[in-house]
């Protein structure tokens, strides 16, 4: 009974090696789309671009110490380009104009927070809200 489980686990090894690439940490390029809401125009557009999506290899240490920061990488940005749209329903002398980015590559490494959001992003389906007036 010993002999076979061992065999038996020797078959399975290359298996499970074939799989761990997926449990791998990976930083890459995602589709998404983002929600713009505009109460000055009216009007609510869903916006399809490219952000960076995954798990970033991270590594805690048992004793924190006060002289050296714990650097924990997340997945970012590395290359980027703006593009603009043009919100419809705008009355005279209101901007028209949403900016956003979109990635064009991505990396692990420190999240700027002087420029950046580090949150999670929600998964969770976006939608426009009905505008009330009061």
């Amino acid at each position: 009974v010993r002999m076979s489980v061992v065999v038996l686990m020797m078959l399975l090894l290359p298996a499970l090696l074939r799989g761990a690439p997926e449990c791998k940490a990976s930083c890459r390029l995602t589709n998404i789309s983002i929600t713009v809401e505009s109460e000055e125009c009216g009007s609510c557009i869903t916006i399809d671009t490219t952000a960076c999506y995954g798990l970033c290899h991270t590594q805690g240490t048992n004793y924190r110490n006060p002289v050296v920061p714990n650097v924990q990488n997340t997945c970012n940005f590395r290359e980027w380009t703006y593009e603009t749209v043009q919100l419809t329903g705008c009355p005279a002398g209101v901007d028209s104009s949403f900016t956003y980015p979109v990635a064009l590559s991505c990396e692990c490494s420190q999240c700027n927070t002087d420029s950046t959001d580090c949150g999670a992003l929600s998964m969770q389906p976006s939608s426009c809200h009905m505008f009330s007036h009061y």
